[in-house]
């Protein structure tokens, strides 16, 4: 999903555990899909009185919450007054997603959708490890993410939108990126594959700031292979722009994408104008797309995609730029 954060290359944690490392789970039958914070930021938003909305969603909310929601803090959530700020400015639209976002125990298709795309990353991955995934309700600024390395960590108001939801609330950025539940099994897939990429190249996480080409292949293999194994889009709006403009786009990103500036490209949130934010998470999908294209075998594709040590030779091997005439 576009929204404003960190670079899949900043997880660290080797295990899954808040605490001591732990062994990996490699089975995609045992990661658990936790939603107890969710419950708990409704009995919190029902009694917070106006002056003293911050104190009670910190005590109540974050310090009693589970270890996901103390990972989702950080560059998230941050604090109790600045959740209730959001809260408070957004009052009409939270209170109109409660049933949405109290949904996933009573659809069984939510986690019966997890759970198949868990199985298929089994199957084009083997070497594929499993995090517990927790949903939470954060600040609507990050629909999903992996800090720390400890789990999936997501934020269920990005996805809780249907036909009769009040958005005059929201700014542009949100009403053009808030799905809808169904969602909520691709968001999953995007990043865990991004929890695959750190664990198949772990020492590429601990070198300097990126490049460009490098950071857009980071979230374009995760918006590749996460549709592959969900059998869904994430990025629906970045999609379809680029499929009616990718030779511009790509002349434009091939300019730009040895240097390290990704403003203009990834997590721009409301920044973008003239065209939707993050399309830098489309040209990654479009060239790691053509690399699995080529190979011929596709499991050992599915491998080098997610290690990917060298972006350079990656984009030269996998041919994109040919289509356009240009040499790489």
């Amino acid at each position: 999903m576009v929204f404003p954060r960190m670079a899949f290359v900043a997880i660290l944690a080797l295990g899954f555990g808040w605490g001591q490392p732990i062994e990996p789970n490699r089975d995609p039958m045992k990661a658990r899909l936790v939603t107890s914070d969710i419950p708990v930021f409704w009995r919190v938003f029902d009694h917070a009185m106006l002056k003293d909305a911050a104190d009670v969603f910190q005590r109540e909310y974050i310090d009693a919450g589970s270890p996901g929601l103390h990972g989702f803090v950080q560059g998230r959530i941050v604090s109790g007054r600045a959740l209730a700020l959001t809260v408070l400015s957004r009052a009409k639209y939270y209170t109109s997603i409660r049933e949405a976002t109290s949904s996933i125990d009573q659809r069984p298709e939510i986690k019966e959708a997890i759970y198949a795309s868990f199985r298929r990353l089994k199957e084009i991955y083997p070497d594929a490890i499993f995090p517990d995934v927790y949903f939470l309700i954060g600040r609507m600024n990050s629909a999903g993410t992996t800090d720390g390395g400890k789990g999936l960590l997501i934020g269920v108001e990005m996805n809780a939108r249907d036909d009769s939801t009040p958005v005059e609330e929201l700014n542009a950025w949100e009403r053009a990126v808030i799905g809808r539940m169904a969602n909520l099994p691709h968001i999953v897939a995007h990043e865990v594959i991004h929890i695959e990429q750190h664990h198949a190249n772990a020492q590429s996480a601990m070198r300097g700031k990126p490049t460009l080409l490098a950071a857009a292949l980071g979230e374009g293999a995760a918006d590749f292979l996460g549709e592959m194994i969900s059998g869904g889009v994430i990025n629906r709006v970045q999609r379809t722009y680029g499929d009616e403009h990718e030779e511009a786009l790509w002349n434009e990103f091939r300019g730009a994408m040895g240097g390290t500036d990704t403003s203009h490209w990834l997590y721009e949130g409301d920044r973008a104008k003239d065209r939707p934010a993050d399309m830098g998470y489309y040209m990654g999908a479009k060239i790691c797309e053509a690399f699995y294209r080529r190979a011929s075998d596709k499991q050992e594709a599915v491998g080098r995609i997610l290690a990917m040590p060298d972006a350079d030779a990656f984009l030269k091997e996998s041919g994109y730029g040919e289509k356009f005439g240009a040499a790489k």
